[in-house]
Formats: structure tokens, sequence, C-alpha cells
């Protein structure tokens, strides 16, 4: 509609929104934090375990190079020996391999999440469009990197030189050195100048981090219609529709059958119906609804009467004309009170007899003619059997 489309995105994005967005795999990210982070790892790792690792690389290079009769000889032997020098040299670096790996990883979680997208993997000819790579050259996401890039190099450009200027004396010491010592000290420097350059690429790019996840959440910002649209969509799905009334329906009858421990009696219809009433003078005159049911519901709410110790009392016609007639948490019918009545003082008696008096019998709950049902909720024509 030409209305909606000059409607202003003003609505935070949905789940549904950021999820399909995952999907296409857009997330937000800073282009430079993760290889700032790697490389920033990789020179720590080469600081203080370099070393090692050249010691070990050294030691594998002087086995590798020393030869003697017998392993000239020895033809079969080579790939023994190959295979056991590649083995070697992985585990020389196999801390720097362990660290790459694992920061590789926790750099991804940190900078938007792991995720896959086959979306994303496609190939998208729309890509060869030469306008849409015209707009991606010249739109705001572009000056923005070229700004960042301007802001990064310029930021380097200024480690570097300080870094230059301060140990300029150190620099033109080490010409004057021993190979072994200049090989030493030179590789130290280099070291330290990356590892400072990885700092400053690295902090730059922590400060990215929340202006891009601003720029994502700004990009898929929604108008109001498209909320509108997004929600008719989500609830119109019978597959949706079908789940929300099945969780509502255990939720609600995980709360109903709860109540079935406070009831005064449940009157069943052997085989189908059951309902359970509460009757508190103090709080309610009439006697009240806690739950009903049928079959599977019936045979649940007289599993919890049993537990909680509620008498079940048998009356098929009751128990359907409280059943079609009654709605939960609500007093019985008026017509209704009598045949109530009855089964209470039956179940009263009960609670007070001691174990050496008799069981009464239970008396007749007689149910007026329009308040008798059959199974199916229509009314009888005379008297039921």
């Amino acid at each position: 509609m030409a209305e909606d489309q000059g409607e202003e995105k003003t609505e935070d994005p949905t789940s549904r929104r950021l999820q399909q967005a995952r999907e296409r795999g857009e997330l937000p990210r800073s282009p430079d934090f993760g290889g700032a982070v790697e490389v920033l790892v990789i020179c720590l790792v080469m600081l203080f375990l370099g070393g090692e690792m050249i010691e070990s690389f050294a030691a594998l290079l002087r086995s590798s190079l020393t030869f003697n009769h017998g392993r000239i000889e020895a033809v079969q032997d080579l790939p023994q020996l190959l295979g056991q020098g590649v083995l070697e040299g992985f585990w020389a670096v196999h801390w720097l391999l362990l660290a790459s790996v694992v920061i590789v990883l926790l750099a991804a979680m940190l900078n938007g999440g792991l995720n896959f997208s086959s979306q994303a993997a496609a190939p998208k000819f729309s890509k060869l469009n030469p306008l849409n790579g015209l707009r991606r050259m010249f739109g705001a996401q572009a000056w923005m990197g070229l700004l960042r890039n301007l802001v990064k190099f310029a930021v380097i450009g200024a480690v570097l030189s300080a870094m230059l200027w301060s140990r300029k004396m150190e620099i033109m010491a080490i010409a004057r050195e021993a190979l072994d010592q200049m090989l030493v000290s030179g590789t130290s420097l280099a070291l330290m100048i990356f590892t400072l350059v990885s700092v400053s690429v690295a902090a730059i790019a922590l400060l990215d981090l929340p202006y891009q996840r601003w720029n994502y959440l700004r990009r898929l910002r929604m108008t109001k219609q498209e909320v509108r649209d997004e929600m008719k969509d989500i609830e119109g799905r019978p597959e949706v529709k079908r789940q929300l009334r099945r969780k509502q329906r255990e939720m609600s009858r995980g709360k109903m059958l709860k109540k079935v421990a406070d009831a005064d009696v449940v009157i069943v219809n052997p085989s189908e119906f059951a309902v359970a009433l509460e009757y508190d003078e103090a709080r309610n005159p009439v006697p009240i609804l806690l739950a009903k049911g049928r079959g599977d519901v019936a045979k649940a709410i007289k599993e919890q009467a049993n537990k909680a110790g509620v008498p079940l009392v048998s009356s098929p016609l009751l128990a359907r004309a409280i059943y079609f007639t009654t709605e939960l948490d609500r007093a019985i019918p008026e017509g209704l009170y009598r045949a109530v009545a009855v089964v209470l003082a039956y179940v009263f008696r009960m609670s007070a007899l001691t174990p050496n008096l008799q069981t009464p019998e239970l008396p007749k709950a007689d149910v007026p003619p329009e308040f008798m049902f059959d199974e199916h909720g229509r009314p009888l024509e005379g008297e039921a059997k």
C-alpha cells in the first residue's frame, strides 16, 4: 500500500526478523575484530613460547639434515622418517595451532556469534549487477567502512612511528651485532611491533562492536504495519494455532487437576464423566465446580482424587448434569441444589463414621428433567436409565 511505503521504521525487530537475518548470514560483526584478536594472540604466544618453538624447529632441522650410511641405504624407512618429521613439526607449533583454533571460535562468538547459513553460502547473481555494486560502493555502509579504515591506518601509523622513533638507537645497534644476536634482537623487536599494532587494531575493533550492533538493529527495524503483518502470519499458521491451543489446554488442565485435592467430593459416571465439587459454607453458601472432564481427563481427576483422599460418588445423571451446565470455578445451577445436597450429606455422614458403624446407603439424587443429558449433551426425554 502507498501509505505503508512511506511509514517510518520505528519498531525494534522481532525475534522472527532476527532469526531470518541469521538464516541469511547477516550478523552484527566487526570486520576487523577476529583478525586483530587472532594476530594479537599469535604474537603473545610467540613472545612467551617463541624460543621453545624455535629450539624445537632447530632440533628438527638438525635431525632431518643429518645423514649416515645406514640411513641412506635404508630406503624403505624414508616414508616413516617423513611422517615422523611431519608429526614433530606439528608438535613444535602445537600451542600456536591450538591457540589459533580456540581464539578463532571465541572471537566469532564475541563478534556476533557462531552461525552457518546455507543461504549465505549459495551464489547470488544479484551481486553481479553493476548497479548494486555502485550502491554498495557509494552507500552509507561504504563511507563508514572508509572512515573506519582511515582511523585504523592513522592509529597503526602513529603506533609504528612512535615505536620506531623510541627504538631508533636500538635498531641502529642491531645492525652492528653478530648474525645470531641480530636475528634474536630483530625477531624480538618485530614481535613487539606486531603485538602493539594488533592491540591497537583490536581496540578499534572492540569500539566498533557496539556500533555494528546498533547499525545491525537499525537496518532490521520494522514499521508498525510490518509487525502487525508478521503477527497475523504467525498466528494464522494452523500448526502454530494447534500448538498454542495444545499448550493452553495442558496449562489449564494442570491447574485444574491441582484443585481436585481441595474438593469435598468427586461425582462420577464410572465410564466417562467426573466433576469435583467444593462446599465451604464460610466462603460460599453454594457448591463450586473445581474440575470437570470426560474420558482421559475424567480418569486423571479420579486418580488425583484417590491420591488426595477425596471421596468418589457414582451418580451418572448428576455428573452429566453438572458437566454440561456448569463452568469451572462457578456455582452449580439452582435446579441442582437438592441433588448435590443429597450427595454432600452422604459424604459428610461417611466422613463422620467410626469403623464399627454400618455404612449408610447412598440415597438417590433426583435430577430435574431439564438437567438430564445424554453422553453427547443432548437433553433426555423422560427419565434416563
